[in-house]
């Protein structure tokens, strides 16, 4: 349930940071663009700590 809810959380950050940078800049916003860019960051944020355990040995 974690994943899900840290991959939604990241989706809807990415669409209001995309949202204020298209104000900003002037141009179009697109929410699918923002949409597929916030998954990719919120399931690379749920393999992060899978990663960092396997690098670090136990003692």
């Amino acid at each position: 349930m974690r994943y899900i809810v840290t991959t939604v959380w990241a989706i809807l950050f990415t669409m209001i940071i995309g949202f204020i940078a298209s104000a900003l800049t002037s141009m179009d916003f697109n929410p699918m663009q923002s949409v597929i860019i916030g998954a990719i960051f919120g399931l690379f944020f749920n393999v992060i700590p899978y990663i960092m355990d396997k690098s670090v040995k136990a003692k």
